[in-house]
């Protein structure tokens, strides 16, 4: 399934609702999962043509509910946003080509994480909500090519916890990727009250999850795609598009 992209929306002055969804697949029917209204997070995020730093400048409000302390990262962009992608339309995807942005943020323990592929060669970015059905089927599948080494020995792997929902299931995602094995970076998304949208997933895109960008050593995106994958078919999206 596939649908809208997620984007938060101020429903009263303490609360926002993240409009998100979960897919199974690039060609499948769309449909909508609406998480329960979140408290109000004031993360402020830098998108420009600056240098990025060492770590994020951007701050999470002090007010933020102790439940979603950690949970909720400071995210700061560098470089334009890409485009909405459309789920299906992996060739013809206007981002191919595009410079992808910076982000720099924080893992749940406050260390800097950061997709930066120009820097650190070929990055697959991961966005991932610990509520979606299909990403529990698809953390899995990265977990068996990790385990396999069969993944491209230069590739960077970065996850990007989004969507967030504390009445969705496995809250807290902190604690979820910890029991899903995920060994990777994880990066804990912001959200921009202005934008109406969590941060790092409006950057790259995100239209539903899981939500995949892979970078190549040059900072250009060289695929997006949506959805579950089995090992095989993941791997050859990852091998066929490096070799371009």
């Amino acid at each position: 399934m596939r649908s809208r992209p997620a984007r938060v929306a101020t429903v009263i002055s303490v609360a926002v609702i993240a409009l998100v969804s979960c897919g199974d697949d690039d060609d499948t029917t769309p449909a909508a999962s609406e998480p329960e209204p979140l408290p109000t997070v004031q993360t402020t995020t830098a998108i420009d043509d600056a240098p990025p730093g060492e770590g994020p400048n951007a701050t999470v409000s002090p007010e933020l509910p102790e439940q979603f302390t950690g949970e909720v990262g400071p995210v700061e962009v560098h470089g334009g946003s890409l485009p909405e992608f459309e789920p299906g339309d992996v060739e013809s995807d206007p981002a191919r080509r595009m410079t992808a942005p910076v982000v720099i943020g924080e893992d749940f323990e406050g260390n800097t994480v950061r997709i930066d592929a120009a820097s650190d060669g070929p990055t697959l970015a991961v966005f991932l909500a610990h509520w979606c059905p299909h990403c529990n089927e698809e953390v899995p599948r990265i977990n068996e090519l990790r385990d396999s080494g069969a993944f491209p020995a230069d590739l960077n792997i970065v996850g990007v916890s989004t969507g967030i929902s504390p009445d969705g299931r496995n809250w807290p995602p902190s604690q979820w990727f910890q029991d899903m094995d995920w060994t990777y970076p994880v990066m804990a998304d912001g959200v921009d009250m202005q934008r109406e949208t969590f941060i790092a997933a409006n950057a790259y895109g995100l239209a539903s999850f899981p939500f995949m960008v892979l970078i190549g050593s040059d900072g250009k995106v060289l695929a997006r795609w949506v959805g579950e994958s089995d090992t095989d078919k993941l791997l050859q999206r990852i091998e066929d598009n490096l070799a371009q």
